[in-house]
C-alpha cells in the first residue's frame, strides 16, 4: 500500500499568538474615579434599605435654584403604607428648593402614577401590593428629572383675603399682622394660608398689593405696610376725614428668592381702642403675582 502523506506535516500551519498583558485598574484610582462620577450620577439615587422595610432610603443630593446651592443629605422615606387590596404605585418627590422627600399615594389597582406635585421634582415610584411587609430593589423604579426644561418664567398669582371674615379686635398703635386664610387663586402656590404669607417656589422680581380697610372714627389715621422677612419695604399712611369705613393700600416690588423670602401684611391704626379689619373680599385683600 503506497504511503500517504502525513496530514499533521502537509495540511496544517502553525500560526503565532500575539499575546497581551491586561492590566486593571488600580483600585484606589477607581474609588477616586467614581467620586467624581458620584456627584453627577448619585444625587437622591432611591435603593431599598440594607434591612428591606416598608422605607427606602435616598442617597445625598443637591439643589440650584438661582444662585442657591442647596445640599442635602441622605434621607429616609416613608414608611409605606401598604393597599388593603390588590396593588398601589406611588410616587417619591424631593421639593425643587429644599429637597425634602415626601410620598404621593396613588390610587388603589391603577397604573397611571400620582401626578407631581407643583414644586416637587419626581425621584422614583414604588410598586406596593397588598402582602407587602418590605420594599426591595425590584420594587423601586428610578424616574429622577431633577433639571426642569419649563421656562424660569413659570406663571405666579395669587389672590387672598380673609375670606368675607371681619379680623377683630386690631389694638390701637400696634402693627398688626393681616391674616390672610383664603385664595381666590393661587397658581404656583406661592401663597400659604397657614402663616399668612407669599412665599413663592421660584425666584425672581414680584408685584405685591396689600389693601386693608376700616370703619374708620373722625381723624383716625391707619397705616398699611408690605413687609419682606421682617423689615418693612413700603408702607402707606392714610387719615380719615368722616366717620366712615376707609382703605388704605401699600405696593411694591420685590426680589423673592424662591426658597426663604417672604411677604407679609400688617396694619396700625390709632383709633384709641381695638377696632376690626372688615373681612369682604373686595375690600381687604393682597394680590401678588411674577414680573419677571
Amino acid at each position: 500500500m503506497p504511503n500517504r502523506p502525513s496530514l499533521h506535516r502537509h495540511c496544517f500551519k502553525e500560526h503565532p499568538v500575539s499575546v497581551q498583558t491586561f492590566n486593571p485598574t488600580d483600585l484606589p484610582q477607581s474609588t477616586a474615579n467614581w467620586a467624581v462620577a458620584q456627584r453627577i450620577v448619585g444625587p437622591f439615587a432611591p435603593h431599598a434599605q440594607v434591612s428591606p422595610d416598608l422605607t427606602i432610603a435616598l442617597d445625598p443630593g443637591y439643589l440650584l435654584n438661582g444662585t442657591t446651592l442647596t445640599e442635602v443629605k441622605a434621607q429616609v422615606v416613608g414608611p409605606f403604607a401598604p393597599p388593603s387590596s390588590g396593588f398601589r404605585i406611588d410616587r417619591v418627590v424631593v421639593d425643587r428648593t429644599t429637597g425634602a422627600a415626601s410620598v404621593v399615594a396613588g390610587t388603589a389597582n391603577s397604573l397611571t402614577p400620582p401626578a407631581i406635585p407643583t414644586g416637587k421634582l419626581p425621584v422614583a415610584r414604588v410598586f406596593l401590593e397588598s402582602t407587602a411587609d418590605t420594599i426591595t430593589n425590584g420594587a423601586i423604579v428610578d424616574e429622577r428629572a431633577l433639571t426642569d426644561l419649563s421656562s424660569d418664567n413659570a406663571v405666579v398669582a395669587c389672590r387672598a383675603t380673609l375670606g368675607g371674615t371681619d379680623q377683630t379686635g386690631v389694638p390701637s398703635a400696634t402693627s398688626t399682622k393681616i391674616n390672610f386664610n383664603t385664595t381666590d387663586f393661587n397658581v404656583g402656590n406661592g401663597f400659604d394660608t397657614t402663616n399668612h404669607w407669599f412665599k413663592p417656589h421660584s425666584a425672581g422680581y414680584y408685584r405685591v398689593r396689600g389693601q386693608i380697610a376700616f370703619s374708620a372714627n373722625l381723624g383716625t389715621s391707619f397705616l398699611a405696610l408690605l413687609s419682606k422677612n421682617g423689615s418693612s419695604a413700603s408702607r402707606t399712611v392714610s387719615s380719615s376725614g368722616v366717620t366712615a369705613m376707609h382703605t388704605c393700600a401699600a405696593d411694591e416690588v420685590f426680589y423673592l428668592n424662591g426658597s426663604t423670602d417672604k411677604v407679609e401684611m400688617y396694619a396700625i391704626q390709632n383709633n384709641g381702642a381695638p377696632a376690626n379689619i372688615n373681612g369682604q373680599v373686595e375690600f381687604t385683600y393682597l394680590i401678588a403675582h411674577r414680573i419677571g
